[in-house]
């Protein structure tokens, strides 16, 4: 199976974070059979997104929340398990076999069902011999045969069925001198070569002991031979061992399946998807030191002890449209990161082995992965080239905003020329569809596409939007300008600045909430009685925006 690498995006996906993802792991399969490029979300896409997803028959990546290290990520050294209905000795085989004392016993699906020990199975070695156990215990006849070394001469009673459970009692020869008559069909009676004519119309089964002797075990099954000729009706079972009869009595104990030793109550154990910080938590309390696990089915996948959790294989990641530890998933500093495609700052994201890292000064990441496409001489789909056209689109608010660059504009157009489109017709269509912002809660606003930044001390949020429905949007205000400061009380913002863009009115509508709103209004020159004022030709929040409010947070 191929190592997944898992592509994407920053926290609140717009267009050029999805679309890049899609593109840059595509793009990565085509060049490495080695690995499988997944591209995902950290959250669910933004109506614009979905529209080009839609318009290129596209699904949405699947979104995960974390990429925290999980059970799934150890390698587990140890798969054996066994079964309720195995013997004492195939358990004990298997306990010897491995490091630990416990191991997993499973049903027919191999799912979980307990665990058995050493310390659950020398009781019953060291008890004292119970002529009903092969029948308390459900043993199969086959356990006996299987542990005792059976060779059958003979087996003429049709009545009996010896691969299935013992019913009866389990009699030494020496033992029924004086009182064969309490021998039964179900029974079975160990004896040696010379008495086994005794017992044969008693019981079920005879065990014959201590035939190692090649010329005996001939004899034997001469006068077995002879027996049953001359008494055709005979329904006696006959069976030889080269174990001495004393051992016969011993390996009795061990032909007994686990079944009741089995421990189900209270059981520990963890499942494949539970993360690294979880079991170590767990383990901390729990009196155990090996833990079976098992996938999301139940379905036992080996057993975890505490040393395990030094040999972790840490997901792999490629980042796109982003570099900054606050703005990625939860967990990065516990991924390998393989990869960064970005156009924005550098910033804060640290790795401990070095990795190919392009940033360049251009509107959008997808500008970057065309570019590669075509350093390459790997040719685009149809499909590919829609979503980086779209990327550049959505970031360049098509061709408006002061981070678009030639670079951008030729791109967009060659992709269109792929795709077959208007770029313009179908960039106001596509910038217009995330528009109707009043079938949105003023929680899906702010958090279309929303970004943290640290301005020194000041810890600052700035969501940006882009509408031609300023009459739909301020229909909402009130409510979002009360999530605003709800969000700015839970999450302890100094600063929650929004940005509602219109491409077609030629600008953004600037909404500070919070108690250093000063920042804009010496960034920006807004009164302190207005709640918020236009920006003529204000499209960029990364060039146009945040170094102001930057600049004027270090006043």
């Amino acid at each position: 199976m191929k190592e997944k690498v898992y592509v994407f995006g920053h926290q609140n996906p717009d267009t050029d974070s999805i679309c890049s993802a899609i593109a840059y792991a595509y793009f990565k399969n085509q060049l490495d059979q080695d690995h499988e490029y997944v591209p995902v979300a950290l959250k669910e896409v933004n109506k614009e997104t979905e529209y080009v997803l839609d318009y290129f028959d596209l699904k949405q990546p699947k979104v995960i929340a974390s990429l925290k290290p999980q059970v799934m990520d150890i390698n587990l050294r140890n798969g054996a398990f066994v079964k309720e209905e195995d013997s004492i000795r195939e358990v004990l085989e298997v306990l010897l076999g491995q490091t630990g004392r416990i191991v997993p016993v499973v049903d027919h699906d191999e799912r979980l069902i307990g665990v058995v020990s050493i310390s659950d199975i020398v009781p019953r070695l060291l008890g004292n011999e119970n002529k009903s156990i092969l029948k308390e215990t459900k043993t199969p006849f086959g356990h006996v045969v299987k542990e005792l070394s059976l060779k059958k001469i003979v087996d003429a009673y049709d009545g009996k069925d010896h691969n299935g459970h013992v019913e009866g009692m389990v009699y030494l020869a020496a033992d029924l001198v004086d009182d064969m008559d309490m021998v039964s069909r179900d029974d079975i009676v160990i004896c040696n070569h010379k008495e086994w004519k005794d017992y044969v119309e008693r019981a079920g089964a005879i065990i014959i002991g201590c035939m190692k002797d090649p010329e005996r075990v001939s004899t034997l099954k001469e006068d077995c031979k002879a027996y049953f000729k001359s008494n055709k009706d005979s329904q006696g079972s006959i069976y030889y061992s080269p174990m001495s009869n004393l051992e016969v009595v011993k390996g009795i104990s061990k032909s007994t399946p686990i079944t009741s030793m089995v421990k189900k109550d209270g059981l520990e154990y963890f499942v494949t998807y539970e993360t690294i910080d979880d079991v170590k938590e767990n383990m901390m309390t729990s009196k155990y030191r090996r833990f079976p696990v098992v996938n999301e089915n139940g379905k036992i996948k080996g057993l975890l002890s505490r040393s395990d959790l030094v040999d972790i294989n840490k997901k792999k990641a490629i980042l796109v449209d982003h570099n900054e530890r606050g703005q990625s998933i939860e967990g990065i500093e516990d991924i390998e990161i393989l990869e960064i495609i970005d156009h924005h700052r550098v910033a804060d994201v640290m790795t401990i082995a070095p990795l190919y890292f392009r940033v360049e000064p251009v509107g959008c990441t997808s500008t970057i992965v065309a570019r590669m496409y075509e350093e390459q001489g790997i040719e685009i789909p149809h499909h590919i080239a829609g979503l980086m056209m779209s990327a550049i689109i959505s970031d360049t608010l098509l061709f408006n905003s002061p981070t678009c660059t030639d670079l951008d504009v030729a791109t967009a157009n060659k992709l269109a020329d792929i795709v077959g489109v208007d770029i313009r017709m179908y960039g106001m269509k596509m910038i217009t569809s995330g528009s109707d912002l009043g079938e949105q809660t003023p929680n899906q606003i702010l958090n279309n596409d929303r970004k943290k930044f640290m301005f020194g001390k000041y810890k600052v949020t700035i969501a940006q939007i882009n509408t031609g429905d300023f009459d739909g949007f301020f229909k909402v205000f009130e409510g979002i300008m009360a999530e605003m400061k709800a969000i700015c009380e839970k999450d302890s913002f100094n600063l929650f600045v929004l940005l509602v863009t219109d491409a077609v009115v030629g600008g953004t509508e600037i909404i500070p909430v919070g108690d250093s709103r000063w920042i804009v209004e010496e960034a920006f020159g807004l009164k302190p009685q207005d709640t918020s004022m236009f920006l003529t030709g204000v499209f960029s929040r990364k060039k146009q925006v945040v170094p102001k409010l930057m600049n004027a947070a270090r006043l």
